[in-house]
């Protein structure tokens, strides 16, 4: 009997927030990506909530949050492929953030792993590892990895 022994190739996913931990989250997602011959996307949400009832006004909103959003993943983008020579894909969506993420991992097949970074600040993990790992971790699509928010660039550098 002859196996198909195509390997899959391994997508990791980190949430570009506007926390501190995120940097963590994309360094290790990215040294993770570098080893394992992997690939990375980087996902930036916009939460539409934030606009609704300014009539007149949402769709300048959106577009400039949209712009902002551009900018910031293009940077990380640079930084990511200047530190690993990957170029990281990048996706901008707009809705509720738990919602999305999900949605886009259902979307994609190809990711294999989210990568979150807890926060440092004791007793507040941060927004998304609070989110993901409460009663939503047991029907979550795919595994997690969740950086310890007191990791050093040099401990995650030797931990990927």
């Amino acid at each position: 009997m002859i196996l198909n022994m195509t390997k899959k190739i391994r997508k990791f996913l980190v949430v570009v927030d506007d926390t501190t931990e995120c940097h963590r989250a994309i360094s290790y997602a990215s040294q993770r990506a570098v080893r394992t011959n992997g690939k990375l996307s980087l996902l930036r949400i916009i939460n539409t909530t934030d606009f609704k009832n300014l009539y007149g006004v949402e769709g300048i909103m959106k577009q400039e949050a949209e712009e902002m959003a551009q900018e910031i993943l293009k940077s990380l983008s640079e930084k990511v492929h200047s530190e690993t020579g990957l170029i990281p894909e990048i996706i901008i969506r707009f809705g509720e953030p738990s919602i999305e993420i999900i949605n886009f991992i259902k979307e994609d097949k190809t990711i294999s792993l989210l990568v979150l970074a807890a926060s440092s600040e004791s007793g507040k993990p941060g927004p998304l590892v609070s989110q993901f790992t409460g009663s939503k971790v047991g029907t979550f699509p795919i595994p997690i990895t969740i950086v310890p928010g007191n990791l050093s660039e040099k401990t995650i550098l030797a931990l990927t």
